[in-house]
């Protein structure tokens, strides 16, 4: 079936027409599907497309999940801007699989994102702590969910990224078994200034610490335990308790 997005101000002028049409296989495209075919057919909007910094807005909504389906029967028209002049720094998020967070190479790479309206950074470094509750901690295992963590980091990255005063956020996350002092979470913000800066850096680490789907299991000297909310823990049942002798009670 065919659909029409249509351009608005700076897009509008890259691609020098108001609308297009384009053509889908069903009624039902995903957000990130749509982006993908204006990109291929408009290699000048390529960039700022996948920066994330073009916002699609289908039935009166914005929509930011790029896997959100889109009915197009209903509504055959989609409409992609750029984003405020309030907002729209760049972002980055990265899942860093079995390893640190490598902190020298984060700060480095904020430092790139300062342009000359940058007059802040602020930095959030998560390590893993070697006592608690007077225990010493052995290690700290972060599990998390395949299919959604990652998005949930986009998501996030990205949403904050649009605060009016806020040039670029970057957030990474380890998973894996890693031991105290490690640096396990990293988010940076660059900003117009500290007000900003510091109000999306706490924004941001909160949001990932609730909606990320990252759990961890916390190997004490005394015991092994999940991690709940915000410090709640709860131990973990031995994978192959004791079976009772005959005439043992176990304990209920």
């Amino acid at each position: 079936m065919k659909f029409r997005v249509r351009y608005y101000a700076l897009l509008r002028e890259m691609v020098g027409k108001d609308s297009e049409e384009f053509v889908a296989d069903s009624c039902h495209v995903s957000v990130g599907e749509v982006l993908e075919s204006v990109a291929r057919v408009r290699p000048e909007l390529r960039e700022l497309v996948f920066s994330g910094r073009v916002l699609v807005i289908h039935g009166g909504s914005i929509i930011r999940d790029p896997d959100e389906r889109l009915d197009l029967c209903s509504e055959p028209t989609v409409d992609l801007v750029p984003p405020s002049a309030g907002g729209g720094g760049t972002h980055e998020a990265h899942l860093v699989l079995g390893r640190t967070v490598d902190v020298e190479g984060f700060l480095k790479n904020l430092l790139t994102k300062l342009d000359p309206e940058s007059g802040a950074i602020a930095v959030f470094l998560g390590v893993v702590k070697g006592s608690v509750e007077d225990s010493r901690v052995e290690e700290l295992r972060y599990e998390y969910h395949a299919e959604y963590t990652e998005r949930a980091l986009e998501r996030i990255a990205s949403e904050a990224s649009r605060t009016e005063g806020v040039k670029h956020v970057a957030v990474y996350h380890s998973v894996g078994t890693f031991k105290p002092g490690d640096a396990v979470f990293a988010v940076g913000v660059v900003g117009v200034g500290r007000k900003a800066a510091i109000g999306v850096l706490r924004e941001v680490v909160e949001r990932v610490k609730h909606e990320a789907a990252i759990w961890k299991v916390e190997k004490r000297g005394d015991g092994t335990f999940w991690v709940l909310g915000d410090g709640e823990r709860v131990p973990v049942r031995p994978k192959n308790p004791r079976a009772a002798r005959p005439g043992e009670q176990t304990a209920e």
